[in-house]
């Protein structure tokens, strides 16, 4: 891809029309991209597909890509290039932007520095493992294991004893006189008896304390230790976070500076922040006065095994890392407003399927938040509340997403949604979705269930992610129902009701690999996302008589 100007200026080949130019840089938060700065991607695309001496084999692991449509000071158009992170651990590749932050200034005190955390790790590690700590941990594990099993033998041995001078009281009795002197010396005798036992029990006790005692100082002076190293670890490791991090020198076309640390004041920046494409490329333009136009953001190769990545599609900025920063490097430009995707949704909507003293069960339209979000108050619950102003203890039993229509749960009072919330917990509720797949499943199995742990996307949420370490168990049951064209229809049984679970299950890599036709987050933006609540079964709250409830699919 050569330039006449710049390896990192590229020139369109064939110059925009006029009427292809956006007048206002779209939200680097918005999907699908502006269709110039999508055609700046496919030329990218096309390079990366010939494969021109880049050092990463794409159908082992993917790269986040972005492209940055500019405008140069002869009013000339092109775009700039970057990729996400490192590639192949290296910083920088020609004809990609460079990192936010001057390579030389980390290189001069970052390798310093590791090696010093490095040191004190390696130290802490042998201090960890090391025998004269393993040996004083068996020592107290033997010497626990010994007292227990003494003090268990002299127990037992003074329980015998007891028991033996207890019958000879009662022989005593028998034959001396109560009042008279043999009687008084052999009850002492039998007394002093009993006293050595409760001494020697005491001093055994001691003892066996004393030499526990000994060796846990001894482990507790080795953790005391191991414990500073890890605090002296943590705060050099922190300390060169903040160095790090203070080398990422963001500005923006009002002259504005800050360090990246300035936009996480609660904690540490996440790892990767300031590393992403979009801040890459929107960080290069500033700093060689390109006026940005439009960008666009696509995943390149293999998807990774936990977040959901399809080769090829676009995706907005993150959330995590881009949302805090991106607005501050973007000021002193026109740029259309971030969108909220809320929609006019008619007065009388939802329409009520049936209802009852107890609950009563809506078809949710697409586009109508469940509950009120941060942004928008508009909702099914808010719609209710208005339209049953005498049932004020109304709840929502269930969920769905804005994208996704059909039945919903819907009680009257705390008490019937406690009982109905019990169904749910209970997995006695059975609910069916309608979905339309954007690729053709093969005919075998036709079926099957998917399990795929899952939680949130910290970094970039509404989004949801696989985790086999810290993600909660979600399993979907799936059938094919037919075929349209290159699509597929199914049904989704789901057996547990995590966010966004369908919707990640179907698309991916380990899931069915095949997004929900206009599913924006997890596949491709369309008019409506194609999911539908489409069938739920419950026991009435009162009655316990099975209630059947279907609403066809409106796609």
């Amino acid at each position: 891809m050569p330039s006449q100007t710049s390896p990192l200026f590229i020139h369109f080949e064939t110059p925009p029309h006029a009427d292809e130019i956006p007048t206002i840089m779209p939200s680097p938060f918005a999907t699908p991209p502006h269709p110039l700065a999508k055609k700046a991607a496919k030329i990218l695309q096309q390079h990366l597909d010939e494969k021109q001496r880049l050092p990463i084999d794409f159908s082992i692991t993917g790269k986040m890509f972005g492209v940055l449509v500019v405008r140069n000071g002869q009013q000339q158009l092109g775009f700039l290039c970057a990729f996400s992170g490192m590639m192949n651990g290296v910083w920088e590749h020609a004809g990609f932007v460079p990192p936010l932050f001057d390579q030389e200034e980390q290189n001069s005190f970052l390798a310093q520095e590791k090696t010093a955390v490095a040191t004190l790790q390696e130290e802490l590690k042998a201090l960890q493992n090391s025998a004269n700590l393993q040996q004083l941990i068996t020592q107290h594990e033997t010497l626990l294991q010994q007292q227990a099993e003494a003090l268990t033998l002299i127990k037992a041995r003074h329980k015998a004893a007891k028991a033996t001078r207890h019958l000879a009281r009662i022989e005593l009795e028998d034959r001396y006189d109560p009042f008279g002197a043999s009687y008084q010396q052999e009850v002492k005798k039998l007394n002093l008896a009993s006293q050595h036992d409760k001494r020697e029990a005491l001093q055994a006790t001691q003892t066996w304390r004393e030499k526990i005692h000994a060796v846990q100082k001894e482990i507790a002076t080795i953790e005391h230790h191991i414990e500073k190293l890890k605090q002296l670890s943590q705060k050099k490791l922190r300390a060169l976070h903040q160095r790090v991090y203070a080398s990422y020198r963001l500005q923006n076309n009002l002259g504005e500076r800050k360090i990246i640390s300035d936009f996480f004041i609660d904690a540490l920046p996440p790892a990767g922040a300031g590393d992403c494409a979009g801040a890459k490329l929107i960080h290069y333009a500033i700093a060689h006065q390109l006026q940005p136009l439009a960008m666009a953001e696509f995943w390149w190769g293999k998807s990774p095994k936990t977040t959901v990545r399809h080769h090829s599609y676009f995706y907005p900025a993150c959330r995590g890392k881009c949302r805090p920063i991106l607005p501050f490097m973007l000021r002193g430009l026109e740029i259309e407003a971030e969108p909220d995707y809320q929609q006019i949704i008619a007065d009388d909507e939802p329409k009520t399927i049936f209802e009852d003293d107890s609950f009563l069960v809506i078809n949710k339209p697409v586009g109508l938040l469940s509950n009120p979000g941060k942004h928008i108050k508009d909702s099914v619950f808010h719609r209710l509340l208005k339209r049953y102003p005498e049932h004020p203890e109304l709840r929502l039993v269930h969920r769905l997403d804005m994208g996704t229509s059909g039945l919903l749960l819907v009680a009257k009072n705390l008490q019937i949604n406690a009982l109905l919330q019990r169904q749910f917990i209970q997995r006695t509720v059975e609910k069916r979705y309608e979905a339309l797949l954007c690729k053709t499943l093969p005919e075998q199995p036709g079926q099957g269930t998917i399990d795929l742990p899952m939680r949130v996307d910290f970094y970039d949420k509404p989004r949801q992610m696989v985790c086999y370490d810290a993600g909660k168990p979600a399993q979907t049951h799936w059938e094919i129902i037919g075929y349209e064209g290159a699509f597929t229809r199914v049904n989704f049984y789901p057996h547990t009701g995590r966010t966004h679970q369908l919707r990640v299950h179907a698309s991916h890599q380990d899931g069915l690999n095949a997004a929900i036709v206009g599913d924006s987050l997890y596949g491709l933006g369309a008019e409506r996302m194609m999911l539908h609540a489409q069938q739920l079964c419950f026991n009435h709250p009162l009655t316990h008589q099975r209630m059947v409830f279907e609403s066809p699919a409106p796609f």
